[in-house]
């Protein structure tokens, strides 16, 4: 509250003026602030802000809740990119500033400064799609901004997903920013061909002091860490002459634990397959326990750091010749091309905590920099910058890559890189002439991001028997199959980081309370739970938790058990291969009233079902706890068809057979479900 009110008080001061058009002075500022939950919306804001420094602005890259309100009152031009998750919610990192946005305090009128534009990511399997984009627009507008450009729309489940929609705005906007806020005299935009300095650059450093507030590397003469030349790398912290480690130390991520800023410390206590031994997937549930009293509800999210592999790090290296610097301690600088003031882009690592930690190319290499991704197209028009026409051969890639950068030609990109699941390390095989300069690698290459698993545990589970914190995490491990590369297995980045670790070992997780905001005055009313896959993880947290709720507060102490009316409604290929969690839905249903719908899609000896078609089989039961008792419904899992099959056999269901009593129709149906939605009866989280 005290920075709503700092804020309100700055505007509101500034708001006394009458409005005077905007003055163009010789800096045309972009203020670009982004929401994101997996990092799409991020990586649209980023390429906004080349596109905006192409126009000659100086421009300025921030998650949503980086800028104070007063911030956006500055800037030539303010541009949003967010993405819409839960149920019509604000991503985490966009909350705060909503919260600011939303406040009373503020008068109409007082954003009346402000010229805007925006885009939103969103997924129509979701009744409220786009929502929280949709919302942040009209109340811009309520306070008084203006749209200098239409604002767009992306959509996930478009063939080509949000790309194709943002294809298409970024051309409006960019003619928007040249209409609304023209060039001076005969000053030019930057070609597309003309590299972009970044703003920040990694530099040799063998001694870099720390107080400047830059540059990120330490004192090489430090007894904590050890700063070694082409003869050995860093592992752990401590340099490790090549052909001193075990054959395993040589082949998995380094334990040394990922410096993420406000991250917690967990141990891996278990990490057992919980599939059969001759499933085709391997499904693992993580046990871990964090020293940290950490207080967390059903629908709460963990967030993985993930790391790269040795020997793709070590191929990385070698194909771009880095042999001689790859282990040599850096620092990272503001480039001095660029004013690097208060109010301007902060350095590409600020949520790292590195004084502890030796910066080489290669600990970026492992922890930081994205090279098992698929590119985005972005990539390709960034490589294209180093490439020449020396030769035949660098003519030829150079060509490639303008056509793979060229948003005219997405099938092109689609065929090469996302269909074959091509990584950024793959791709620098086929594209051999081209050697990134190791002094952009943070602006060239993407960042690695944190990958969301929902929780599994719940009530009881959530501590151990000398009060830890216990977290459990229900994983697939990933390795989806190429149609075209058969030679490299795909991996999951985060998966298969996940698959290598082994009891005992540390690693730094985030916790986020996550969307289905569940609480104990749910427990009145039923609740029916769709989790096929390891959609059930938020699900047995629930349950559990519900348990405990119940236990502490005597509600359903009587009659058939204490989730009785409760239906779990689970889906998986096999009985025996992947019916995650049997013998506890057997205990729940004996002790506790727990009713178990059970859909396999792939028993030889059943038919194949879904968890629709135990929702149509199980019509009476579920309408009686959604139409009578006002029960809740979640639904967890794979986005795409699920999601859209469920609600469709729920609407089944709620219209039934023209003429019953109590019948309502298809129409009313739908009515019905969007009201349960607006009521937080409705709530789905899919991944």
């Amino acid at each position: 509250m005290e920075r709503a009110g700092h804020d309100n008080a700055l505007l509101a001061h500034s708001g006394k003026n009458t409005h005077v058009p905007q003055k163009q002075g010789k800096s045309r500022t972009a203020l670009i602030l982004y929401g994101s939950e997996t990092g799409n919306a991020q990586d649209v804001a980023e390429e906004v802000g080349r596109m905006a420094e192409r126009l000659r602005f100086d421009t300025t890259v921030l998650d949503m809740d980086s800028a104070q309100l007063k911030d956006i009152v500055k800037p030539t031009a303010v541009i949003f990119a967010l993405s819409t998750t839960g149920q019509g919610e604000m991503p985490q990192n966009a909350r705060l500033f909503w919260k600011t946005l939303l406040s009373g305090a503020l008068k109409s009128g007082i954003l009346r400064r402000v010229r805007f534009s925006s885009f939103g990511l969103g997924d129509s399997s979701y009744a409220r799609y786009n929502v929280a984009h949709r919302m942040l627009c009209g109340r811009m507008q309520q306070l008084g901004a203006r749209l200098f450009s239409e604002r767009g729309e992306g959509n996930e489940q478009h063939p080509e997903g949000h790309s194709a929609g943002f294809r298409e705005w970024i051309v409006s906007l960019k003619q928007g920013l040249l209409d609304s806020f023209p060039l001076f005299g005969r000053v030019e935009p930057i070609a597309d061909d003309q590299f972009l300095e970044p703003k920040w650059k990694l530099d040799l450093s063998e001694h870099v002091a720390m107080s400047n507030g830059y540059s990120h590397a330490l004192d090489s003469t430090n007894g904590d860490s050890a700063a070694v030349g082409v003869t050995g790398h860093l592992t752990n912290g401590h340099a490790v002459e090549k052909g001193e480690e075990d054959g395993e130390a040589q082949t998995v991520p380094s334990p040394a634990l990922m410096p993420v800023k406000g991250a917690h410390i967990a141990k891996v206590v278990a990490h057992e397959r919980v599939t059969a031994p001759g499933h085709f997937q391997d499904v693992r549930l993580a046990d871990l326990r964090l020293e940290d009293q950490i207080l967390y509800g059903p629908g709460a999210i963990a967030v993985i750091y993930p790391k790269n592999f040795p020997g793709d790090i070590q191929e990385f290296i070698d194909l771009m010749e880095w042999q001689s610097v790859a282990d040599r301690p850096l620092a990272l600088r503001p480039n001095a091309n660029h004013d690097l003031g208060q109010d301007h882009s902060p350095s590409p690592l600020r949520h790292l905590a590195l004084t502890n930690v030796t910066l080489t190319l290669r600990w970026l290499l492992e922890n930081v920099l994205d090279i098992m991704s698929v590119p985005r197209r972005s990539f390709f028009a960034s490589l294209s910058h180093f490439a020449n026409r020396d030769n035949e051969d660098s003519a030829y890639q150079k060509e490639r890559l303008l056509e793979l950068a060229n948003p005219e030609l997405i099938d092109e990109l689609w065929d090469y890189t996302t269909r074959p699941k091509r990584t950024i390390l793959e791709v620098m095989m086929d594209f051999t002439t081209i050697k990134i300069p190791w002094q952009y690698c943070l602006s060239v290459l993407p960042m690695m991001k944190g990958r969301q698993f929902s929780i599994a545990s719940g009530g009881h589970l959530k501590t151990d028997d000398v009060g830890r914190t216990r977290v459990q995490l229900l994983v697939a491990i990933a390795e989806p199959p190429s149609p075209i590369i058969k030679y490299r297995r795909r991996y999951g980045v985060c998966t298969r980081y996940m698959a290598s670790l082994r009891a005992g070992q540390e690693l730094a997780i985030g916790i986020q309370e996550g969307y289905l905001d569940v609480r104990p005055s749910e427990l009145v009313v039923p609740i029916v739970m769709i989790g096929p896959g390891t959609g059930l993880a938020p699900m047995r947290a629930m349950i559990w938790q519900r348990l405990l709720w119940s236990q502490a507060t005597q509600v359903k102490a009587g009659g058939k058990g204490r989730l009785d009316g409760d239906i779990l409604i689970f889906g998986c290929r096999n009985e025996d291969g992947d019916y995650f969690f049997r013998d506890e839905w057997e205990t729940f249903l004996s002790q506790h009233g727990l009713t178990v719908l059970t859909a396999f899609s792939r028993d030889k000896d059943k038919p194949r079902q879904y968890v629709q078609d135990q929702i149509r089989q199980n019509a009476t039961r579920i309408r009686q706890a959604l139409l009578e008792q006002k029960g809740k419904v979640y639904v967890c899992g794979s986005s795409g068809n699920m999601p859209k099959g469920v609600r469709e056999a729920l609407i089944d269901i709620l219209a039934m057979e023209q003429g019953q009593q109590g019948n309502m129709g298809r129409e009313e149906a739908e009515e019905y479900l969007d009201r349960m939605e607006k009521q937080g009866r409705y709530k789905q989280e899919t991944w």
